[in-house]
């Protein structure tokens, strides 16, 4: 097998890696996001992120924790229930039968489709 080169085990051409540049970039500025600082219309303390808010009627805001209390208050959801959101301002309770699938008991759509919406664009004009 004469006429052929032994292949070398060390990194592919280059310079040594005490001799590499590396390409210094700009930085770039990261735009901060300036949240209004909204009150929950339910508990009265500040909403800190109002992406994770929920918008009441009236048009005010509501910590999303809040309304989950609120909903299983007026639900009385019992022990063996659960109550969960499954989008679009809508809650709904759930209840195990006894084959152990998961039935929808009561459906509660909090927000209307159209104070949904401007609460989505209002998060989304939040952003720079």
């Amino acid at each position: 097998m004469e006429g052929k080169k032994k292949k070398s085990k060390g990194k592919k051409g280059g310079a040594p890696a005490a001799e590499r540049q590396h390409m210094k970039m700009e930085e770039l500025a990261v735009p901060q996001v300036q949240e209004p600082l909204f009150t929950c219309a339910l508990c009265g303390k500040p909403i800190e992120y109002i992406a994770e808010a929920i918008s009441e009627p009236d048009g005010s805001y509501s910590h999303f924790d809040c309304v989950m209390d609120k909903i299983r208050r007026q639900e009385n959801v019992s022990e063996n229930e659960k109550l969960s959101y499954i989008g679009h301002g809508c809650f709904a309770v759930f209840t195990t039968g006894e084959d152990g699938k998961l039935a929808i008991r009561t459906r509660i759509q909090y927000e209307s489709k159209e104070t949904f919406e401007s609460a989505k664009k209002f998060v989304e004009s939040t952003k720079q």
